[in-house]
């Protein structure tokens, strides 16, 4: 019983944190660098909106990859794993990005919080429960 309610937990969880690939990726595409919260982003360099848009798209790409890892968790260690790594990269990057121009919006720092801490959380979280059902 114990098993399948953490397996559950985990499948709701990661349901619920794939709206923000989506929608956050979404927009990007759509509006581009317009979608950041934040003060005057009414001006930005052309290839900073291409390449914001760009990167958008891969992250609306990683919302379907984690709701196919959803209905058999215990399963998709390799999937999730990816997508936990390129987050914690992305955390690593806004800890760069961080030092190097100023203390991002309120939203990013928990955005860093989340990949930093939130992605290798998840990792063993899948590994428990791909443990416990095998």
């Amino acid at each position: 019983m114990v098993t399948t309610k953490n397996r559950r937990a985990l499948q709701i969880t990661l349901g619920v944190l794939s709206a923000i690939p989506a929608l956050s990726g979404g927009a990007g595409v759509l509006v581009g660098h317009r979608a950041l919260p934040g003060p005057d982003r009414s001006v930005v360099e052309p290839s900073l909106d291409s390449e914001y848009r760009v990167t958008s798209a891969f992250f609306l790409a990683a919302a379907p990859v984690i709701w196919a890892s959803i209905p058999k968790v215990e399963q998709a260690a390799a999937p999730l794993r990816v997508l936990a790594a390129a987050g914690f990269v992305g955390g690593i990057g806004r800890l760069l990005s961080w030092r190097t121009t100023g203390r991002p919006h309120p939203a990013f720092i928990a955005a860093t919080v989340l990949e930093l801490v939130g992605m290798p959380a998840l990792v063993l979280w899948q590994e428990q429960v791909r443990r416990a059902t095998a």
